[in-house]
């Protein structure tokens, strides 16, 4: 039976069904651990859990089918190794035996030999003795093949199995182990007793001179056995017996199935613990998905919570960039406006005209107002305002705001204002701050005051002291009180108040304008100044408002400046004249504001020559030195920035050390730090007033031509060229006399007339260009010929006569090296004057009128 199991392999499909079953029943416990699917429509992580669960079975079956096809290999090897050592342990007796009993003799024993045959009886006792040596072996014995008439003349019965055979040397053997020899099947048999044998097989190997094994068992009248046989010859070589030797086949197979059994028990630990790991990472999968379904829905509402946060950052992101890009779109043209109004306003007008002007200012001025307002709110909001902490005159403040909306008030309203008391005359902070503040609360109590009184009242308060104090004066404030006889606010109101975009009622913005977030700055500013904005209010009766800030004096400070906060005053008639006139090269790309900025300077007294792209102001400061460089930050193609760079790192000296002053729209404060780490020298904010313009740029010092470098020199200097007596004329890029000569004063066909130009001018350079790389001199002649009429058509003079000088150069005697190395200096000349005329010719195409161009600075 034992033999069947193993033969066959039932013991390892049945272990194999054990652990399929046991994995299954696994899963099962698992998927019934896992909690219930949550009722909402499944997200992506339901379904990536559902899927990976799905995976992990799969995996664990095919770790597990893996593991047993492993153990079955395990099992076979086991097998194979304990059938060979049986094996190895009969091959090492038989042949032994066999050699032993051919020295006795037994050639010479058969059917006719007597019991008592001393040769026969040595044969026995040596079997005895190797029985009695291996007792693991359970009988010894020889056989002889019978003849051919013997074989014959024996019947077999029925329930016979396997070949006869005839036994010649077999002695008894005590099989029970009880040290007796009894019965049939113990005692000594017979030479030549016939037996089958079903090792058939082997024993013919055997007969054929070969050691064989059977190691499917036999079975006879003695017992089942396994067998191995061992050949014996005569004198001659020949086999003529062979010697049995049984063991039990019973100790054989169990000797199999406990190597199976035990390499299938190391098997089965292995796959027990990958099943145990299994279950217990599922079970613990199982507990760790039932925790996060538990909590989902905390998980859902803080990613809700982290999304409106997110939404949030990215709204104010986005809100600030709006509104820096809104400041540079508005700024832009207000200052075309604000500066074509000034410009208007000096000049000669009508009492009418003066009043319009008046009226576009006030307007203009209203809406740069409102601009910064919402820039105010947004720098707070986000917290990027930051306040300086300077010494100012408190007094000259206080009289500089009632200054400034005294304008506000009609004539039934009376603007008191009492000097400070108690308070030092010099004190530490923001004076631009709290001067933002005061005007937006006077002003708000003149607007929203019909008749009566506004009071503005400034005292010492030592009574009010915070934590926020950071004076030296021990927790002393300064205490701001504003008050009107206004129409009053209700309680509902005062509680909104100081929120943006909120004003008394929905009619308050039709009937006083505003945006609605002057208090809500005012109280911001107050607040970051270490104070609070309070206010108390009665319905038509009238309101109240009160801040304090810390009063900070300038006592241990050993010296300081004080910040002047009385407002530069405009003239009203001319900008008057400089001192000094500045050689000024002007790069904006607005028409409107390159105009406005021209006008100006001029008026002023300064020479200007203007550009409206970096690349021409590049090109500018190779070829002229300036005292300055007002830039404009955004432009086309190359910004401010990188141009201001190019010329600080690319530019030779002097040209690299020009100062730049930026000119730029945008309001903020990083803004202009930007400018600054460019290598910018100063930075002015769109749109600026005229003083501030002159201010600035005649802070700079005005350097001679004379202290320059030969190569670089004034646009208004006499260009020193190889020819001389040249006049003044002939050093300008484009000479407008010529060109409206040459059109015959015709708009329409000057235009043609540039276009043509803009197309042919190229294919002509490039020509001269392969002429001077042939080295060919008539070429080159010829191709500056061209280039020169071409000159003289626009009214190029400079660009003609370096023309001139290269055809007369090449016409001449002149050395191949000389004249080499002057065409290549003139050839970058060339080519630089004609891109300057090129610039004027567009200049002088987009003025309105034709005899004035914006682009040169002509007497």
């Amino acid at each position: 039976m034992w033999q069947a199991w193993y033969e066959y392999r039932i013991d390892y499909a049945l272990f194999t069904i054990v652990f399929l079953v046991g994995h299954a029943y696994i899963l099962s416990r698992v998927r019934r651990a896992m909690p219930p699917a949550s009722p909402s429509p499944p997200d992506s992580s339901d379904a990536s859990e559902t899927i990976g669960a799905g995976l992990r079975a799969k995996l664990s079956f095919c770790i597990l089918l893996l593991l047993l096809i492993g153990g079955f290999i395990a099992v076979e090897v086991a097998d194979r190794i304990q059938r060979s050592r049986l094996r190895q342990q009969v091959f090492g007796i038989a042949p032994t035996y066999a050699a032993e009993l051919q020295q006795l003799g037994h050639a010479e024993i058969n059917e006719g030999t007597a019991p008592d045959d001393p040769n026969y009886l040595q044969m026995i006792n040596a079997q005895k003795r190797w029985l009695s040596v291996n007792p693991q072996v359970s009988d010894i014995y020889t056989m002889r093949r019978l003849a051919d008439e013997e074989l014959a003349d024996h019947s077999r019965s029925e329930d016979e199995n396997g070949h006869p055979f005839k036994i010649i040397v077999d002695s008894e053997t005590d099989y029970s182990g009880d040290g007796i020899i009894e019965g049939n099947r113990e005692s000594r048999t017979e030479i030549g007793e016939i037996f089958n044998d079903s090792s058939v097989e082997q024993i013919e190997q055997s007969f054929l001179g070969a050691t064989t094994f059977a190691n499917q068992p036999s079975q006879d009248r003695w017992g089942i056995w396994v067998s191995a046989y061992a050949p014996m010859f005569d004198s001659d070589g020949n086999v003529e017996a062979l010697v049995g030797v049984d063991f039990p086949a019973e100790n054989y197979v169990n000797s199999i199935v406990l190597a199976r059994l035990g390499s299938m028990g190391v098997v089965s630990m292995i796959i027990t613990l990958f099943l145990g790991a299994v279950a217990s990472i599922g079970m613990l999968k199982a507990g760790i998905l039932a925790q996060q379904r538990s909590s989902a829905q905390l998980e859902d509402q803080r990613d809700l919570a982290t999304r409106a946060a997110s939404q949030a950052r990215q709204a104010a992101v986005i809100k600030n960039q709006f509104l820096a890009n809104m400041s540079h779109e508005i700024r832009t043209p207000m200052h075309g406006i604000l500066g074509t109004t000034e410009l208007m306003t000096r000049s000669s007008l009508d009492e009418k005209q003066r009043h319009y002007m008046h009226m576009i200012q006030t307007s203009a001025t209203g809406l740069l107002t409102v601009l910064n307002d919402i820039l105010d709110f947004s720098k707070v909001d986000s917290g990027q305002m930051t306040l300086e902490s300077v010494p100012f005159e408190l007094k000259d403040l206080l009289s500089q705001t009632m200054h400034a909306v005294v304008n506000l008030k009609n004539e039934k309203v009376d603007l008191q204002f009492q000097p400070p008391v108690g308070v030092p005359e010099v004190i530490i902070g923001d004076p631009t701050r709290l001067r933002q503040v005061l005007i937006n609360l006077v002003g708000n109590a003149l607007k929203f005051t019909e008749r009566g009184r506004v009071t503005v009242t400034v005292e010492n308060d030592s009574q009010d002291a915070t934590i926020l104090d950071t004076s030296d004066s021990k927790g002393s404030r300064i205490v701001f009180t504003i008050t009107d006889t206004g129409i009053g606010m209700t309680e509902q109101q005062q509680a909104n108040i100081f929120e943006a975009f909120t004003q008394g009622d929905s009619t308050t913005t039709r009937r006083f304008g505003g945006t609605g977030l002057g208090l809500s700055i005012s109280s911001q500013l107050v607040e970051l100044m270490g104070g609070l904005l309070q206010v108390s209010s009665v319905p038509d009766e009238g309101s109240s408002f009160r801040f304090d800030i810390p009063l900070r004096t300038t006592n241990g400070l050993a010296s300081y400046d004080i910040e002047k906060t009385q407002p530069r005053e405009a003239s009203t008639d001319s900008f008057g004249h400089c001192e000094q006139p500045r050689e000024l090269l002007l790069v904006e790309d607005g028409v409107i504001n390159r105009t406005v900025a021209e006008t100006m300077l001029r008026s002023r007294g300064h020479h200007v020559t203007s550009v409206s792209n970096a690349r021409d102001a590049i090109e500018q400061l190779r070829l002229h030195w300036f005292d300055l460089v007002l830039m404009d930050v955004q432009m086309p193609e190359i910004d401010g920035l990188t141009a201001t760079q190019i010329i600080r790192n690319d530019l030779p000296s002097p040209a690299c050390e020009v100062p730049v002053v930026a000119l730029t729209a945008h309001a903020m404060k990083e803004d202009r730090q930007r400018c600054l780490d460019a290598g910018m020298n100063d930075c002015l904010t769109k749109p600026y007033p005229p003083e501030l313009l002159f201010e600035t740029i005649e802070s700079f010092e005005a350097h001679g031509s004379n202290d320059q470098d030969d190569l670089v020199c004034s646009p208004r200097q006499t260009i020193e060229t190889r020819s001389t007596g040249v006049d003044h004329a002939s050093s300008l890029p484009l000479d407008r006399k010529i060109i409206l000569h040459n059109v015959g004063g015709d708009p329409q066909v000057l235009a043609m007339l540039a276009q043509t130009i803009a197309d042919e001018l190229p294919p002509q350079l490039e020509q001269l260009r392969k002429a001077i790389e042939t080295g060919k001199s008539d070429q080159i002649a010829r191709a500056a010929h061209t280039l020169k009429g071409t000159a003289s058509a626009i009214g190029a003079t400079r660009a003609r006569e370096i023309a001139d000088r290269m055809e007369t150069i090449s016409s001449g005697e002149t050395s191949k090296e000389e004249m080499s190395q002057f065409i290549d200096n003139e050839m970058k000349a060339l080519v630089s004057a004609f891109d300057l005329a090129q610039t004027e010719l567009k200049n002088f195409l987009r003025s309105s009128s034709g005899n004035d161009n914006p682009g040169n600075d002509t007497p």
